[in-house]
């Protein structure tokens, strides 16, 4: 069977049949492009009147006017509506409530004034206008400053110690990196003893606020705040190579807390030719004072109008040091002393006469951080307490109230006695810091318990007179977990800076945090640092010798 192929030209320039070689049946149809990946729509649509796309004007994009479905509407076609009507045959329209316009017309319905109503409307007269007038001023201020309590609570600090320009950054770390370090707990070896211990008196567990007693001031006791390298017993353990790193419980706790520091603060780390590191503070440093609001939502602050206020923040800070260590010695009783192996290091007769050392256990520790690191530690102890024939030792410490509203606090007579707990929990959020460096410490020294009293001013207006409403017990390591404060995370921080420090040259440098941002920098500073403040001081107290002496 013959088959007749058909006629095919090329088409260089597209595909399909040249435009001059169409077949005539296909001449009159019109073509529409399109895309394989184009949405396929409907094939008709009778919902909608072809009437309203003309008036509208309304063009599907993308389709050509030749598939579009044209339809000629009679004008006496007309569609049916099936829609339900009321009962009674009347459209309900909602009216708006015009609680002005309705009130008049009560009142002119039952026969009262009538209302002009091109009249200005009268304002309301209030029995206590002025009264008014005080608390709804009162209710708008308070609404600023919540508004921009961000901005009216920004203080520009100044740094801990001014960087100089001979100072050379080595390193510089944010301090959320340092919540994720991780390190065994090292394992402990008792060096030896310094000091004396005096018993708790535990009356004072039984304190509440109709039986507060007067905290009294301890100006016949020595307290000794003395840096690494003025230790004796530090120095013979550095000589006898007994550790390659030396540091105090204060500095240590005070690393270990950094993360939730927010005022300034800086560390001196002096490395010798041998690889041994001492971690240090400055001798003209407020290292040692205690904080106050340092991480409330409205800490204390300079009041440029009345500068001077009881409530800076330096007098604050000065204010708990001195309750502090007052409460330490206040609530322990001489009766039942425990001499340690050696006495007081830092306590001279001859040169403090009249004076006696405060109630302190210094127990020298080495901390086995890995083969090569010896961490030996200065810590404290304030008093101890005799369960079942055995002692247990116990570090003290106090919190105190100043100003319940001005700290944003609650008032502690009123609450202490029945809500204990939320007092702790508001100065957990208002005192972080402070209360993580304590824990710290009590794990360093491997307290068994630890006191914590709440003193509060006898005048809110008078810083010098103060009581103590009451006291809780904690376990370190059960306080430490109570106030979310992971102890291989305490160790991790201080195996990183040591490991930092160690990769360093030999010389001395300061670890600085900065005032406004939540940075720590390391800087190398020159061997005299901190050595020129002395000098310096020295200089001025020989020159007013001499002037006296003219």
């Amino acid at each position: 069977m013959d088959f007749p192929p058909p006629n095919c030209e090329n088409n260089a320039d597209s595909w399909g049949p040249l435009e001059t070689n169409l077949p005539a049946q296909y001449l009159a149809l019109p073509y529409a492009p399109f895309s394989p990946s184009d949405r396929l729509g409907k094939s008709a649509d009778f919902t909608q009147s072809a009437s309203w796309q003309q008036k509208k004007g309304h063009k599907s994009q993308g389709m050509n006017e030749d598939f579009m479905y044209k339809v000629e509407e009679s004008a006496d076609f007309k569609l049916v509506d099936t829609k339900k009507e009321g009962g009674n045959g009347q459209k309900w329209k909602r009216k708006t409530f015009q609680p002005r316009r309705n009130n008049q017309h009560q009142r002119s319905r039952f026969g009262g004034n009538k209302v002009d109503p091109n009249a200005e409307p009268a304002k309301k007269e209030y029995r206590n206008q002025p009264q008014r007038n005080k608390w709804a001023k009162a209710r708008e201020k308070g609404w600023q400053k919540g508004r921009n309590n961000r901005w009216n609570n920004r203080v520009d600090r100044q740094a801990s110690v001014r960087v100089e320009q001979d100072w050379e950054m080595k390193e510089e770390f944010d301090l959320a990196q340092l919540i994720k370090l991780k390190a065994n707990i090292p394992t402990v070896t008792d060096l030896t003893w310094a000091g004396h211990s005096d018993p708790y008196n535990e009356n004072y567990d039984k304190l509440s606020t109709k039986t507060a007693r007067p905290l009294r001031r301890m100006e016949d006791r020595g307290f000794y705040t003395v840096t690494t390298m003025e230790d004796p017993i530090i120095e013979n353990y550095a000589v006898n190579k007994a550790g390659n790193v030396f540091a105090t419980d204060g500095i240590i706790s005070h690393l270990m807390a950094c993360t939730r520091s927010v005022y300034p603060w800086d560390v001196i780390v002096q490395k010798l030719p041998d690889g041994t590191l001492f971690f240090d503070k400055r001798d003209s440093s407020q290292f040692d004072m205690l904080t106050v609001s340092e991480t409330s939502n409205d800490p204390p602050k300079v009041d440029e109008d009345d500068p001077d206020s009881i409530n800076t923040p330096d007098k604050l800070s000065l204010e708990a040091t001195m309750i502090n260590q007052n409460f330490s010695q206040q609530c322990l009783q001489p009766k039942g002393r425990v001499e340690m192996e050696h006495p007081n290091p830092f306590f001279d007769e001859e040169e403090e006469e009249g004076m006696k050392p405060a109630s302190v256990a210094y127990r020298y520790r080495k901390f086995s951080m890995g083969p090569d690191t010896d961490l030996v530690v200065r810590c404290e102890l304030h008093g101890h307490v005799m369960k079942k024939g055995e002692r247990q030792n116990l570090t003290c410490f106090a919190l105190n109230e100043w100003d319940g509203k001005e700290a944003g606090g609650i008032e502690w007579r009123s609450k202490i006695d029945t809500q204990k707990g939320a007092v702790l929990a508001t100065e957990l959020k208002n005192n972080s810091a402070k209360l993580a460096r304590w824990s710290a410490q009590s794990i360093l020294a491997d307290a068994d318990i630890m006191k914590i009293g709440f003193v509060s001013r006898t005048d809110k207006k008078s810083p010098n007179t103060h009581e103590v409403l009451g006291t809780s017990q904690f376990k370190p390591n059960d306080f430490a977990v109570q106030i979310n404060m992971n102890v291989q995370n305490m160790w991790g921080i201080i195996k990183m800076l040591v490991e930092l420090m160690r990769k360093q040259d030999d010389g001395k440098y300061v670890i600085l945090r900065d005032p406004n941002k939540p940075l720590v920098r390391i800087y190398k500073v020159p061997m005299s640092f901190n050595e020129d403040s002395d000098s310096d001081e020295s200089e001025e107290d020989s020159s007013e010798e001499e002037d006296d002496e003219e």
